[in-house]
């Protein structure tokens, strides 16, 4: 099976595990209504207009993560109603992730660009089995796959033995200054070029990538010692509109 699967949660957990498991990319999306039309819309462009930041929900409910950072970004009480409802969405997607490893799942949120995701990259654990649900809110652009074998894995370990600590130093000076990609890295014009184009040395066939349909959730492999991860990089037209980027990560031993 190839390409990118197109999986609803009405479909269940063990439908999407049994996708995830025999997909080369290691990926399945999953569709969801677009911001507009949600009826939280208001309070995640409230966050939205705020300065980039980052939540680890830990072992708090998303209800009390979600009043916790509107309480201190918008004012006590603001958007009450509208936080109570995207609680209860990141709720059932938590769940769900939870349900592809039988353990539960931990939770972030994001509104701030990290350059270092426009490099195709894995995500990496120590467990036995790991899947990470993506739901991006208000980003222009898709998250892209690609299969494992349209990537030369040696060029691109020598690509990132080279290039991690740099990206890491990029995105760190992004959350902290504001300053763009471009202005940092103007003394690096092949990799902004890379980065700008998408086109890298170590991917093999710019026709196996697949991109996630904007606004919609994603579901991929995180490599494991017994599982292989799924190739995936951010689309360079996110970088100004990093979006409200919720974060589910199943892991189990």
């Amino acid at each position: 099976m190839g390409g990118l699967e197109v999986l609803s949660l009405e479909a269940g957990a063990g439908a999407a595990r049994a996708l995830l498991d025999r997909s080369v990319t290691g990926a399945v999306e999953v569709p969801r209504p677009p911001l507009d039309s949600l009826p939280y819309r208001d309070f995640v462009r409230a966050l939205l207009g705020r300065q980039g930041f980052r939540l680890d929900f830990n072992r708090l409910a998303p209800d009390a993560a979600l009043a916790m950072v509107s309480d201190q970004l918008l004012g006590p009480g603001a958007f009450a109603r509208e936080r109570e409802l995207l609680a209860e969405d990141i709720s059932a997607l938590a769940d769900f992730a939870g349900a592809l490893v039988g353990a539960r799942a931990s939770v972030s949120v994001r509104t701030f660009f990290a350059p270092g995701d426009l490099v195709w990259h894995l995500d990496r654990v120590n467990d036995a089995a790991a899947f990470r649900l993506l739901w991006p809110l208000g980003r222009p652009a898709g998250m892209r796959v690609t299969p494992s074998d349209n990537i030369d894995v040696g060029l691109h370990r020598a690509y990132m033995r080279r290039e991690y600590p740099l990206l890491c130093q990029l995105d760190t000076r992004v959350m902290r200054s504001g300053a763009t990609v471009e202005a940092l890295w103007a003394h690096r014009p092949e990799q902004l070029a890379a980065m700008t184009s998408g086109r890298f040395p170590f991917v093999r066939d710019p026709a196996e990538e697949y991109e996630v349909t904007p606004g919609a959730a994603s579901i991929h492999r995180v490599e494991t010692p017994t599982q292989p991860g799924t190739y995936h990089r951010s689309s360079w037209g996110n970088r100004h509109a990093p979006g409200l980027q919720v974060v589910i990560t199943a892991t189990a031993d």
